[in-house]
């Protein structure tokens, strides 16, 4: 059998993992899911899971890290286009919720909101160093705070938009949680406080 059947054999297998993943998380959260639900959800057999992947955490650390590097592109594209008042995650990372609205509702916890830790860890690094570069601070408890604060209404907002269904576009999420983010943000770093 030619190599480049079997490969697009392997990513078939590995997709169909993969949505099992999103719809079993999305349905009973990722904590209640086993090995043998995705199994049965993808159609495919123990041994074939475990050719591809030791267990279910490492499929999901796959995935995510399969999604993390189509919006690091994403961001890398927008980071220049940034203006001085938004930052080049949020828009890309709204656009590719909405066209994977399913996938991304899983991957952020579905209705358990068991937010996986490289998501978290992702966009915490993000947030960081946009808003080392923005405001010229390279560290401290101010920076770290305006981290988690961006970070946590990030999600919220992220969460919300995802499981209402709402008729606002990516762009226009994006540009009311700019807004509200740098309005917090701008109100921190501009006054004075012993915070450093």
């Amino acid at each position: 059998m030619p190599a480049g059947s079997i490969d697009r054999r392997v990513a078939r297998t590995r997709s169909r993992l993969q949505q099992a993943l999103f719809r079993l998380t999305a349905e009973k959260g990722y904590t209640a899911i086993t090995v043998e639900d995705i199994c049965r959800e993808a159609d495919v057999g123990r041994s074939t899971f475990y050719t591809h992947y030791p267990d279910k955490d490492r499929l999901r650390k796959a995935t995510i890290d399969d999604h993390l590097k189509t919006l690091q592109a994403h961001g890398a594209e927008r980071h220049s286009q940034r203006n001085a008042k938004g930052f080049s995650f949020s828009g890309p990372v709204f656009e590719h919720a909405h066209a994977t609205r399913e996938m991304h509702g899983a991957l952020m916890g579905g209705k358990k909101r068991e937010m996986p830790e490289e998501i978290r860890g992702w966009i915490s690094r993000q947030v960081r160093h946009e808003l080392a570069n923005i405001q010229g601070d390279q560290g401290g408890a101010r920076l770290e705070i305006a981290t988690r604060f961006i970070v946590g209404a990030f999600f919220e907002v992220m969460h919300w938009w995802l499981e209402r269904d709402t008729k606002l576009s990516p762009a226009e999420i994006d540009r009311t949680f700019v807004q509200l983010a740098f309005n917090g943000v701008n109100a921190v770093f501009a006054e004075p406080t012993r915070i450093k």
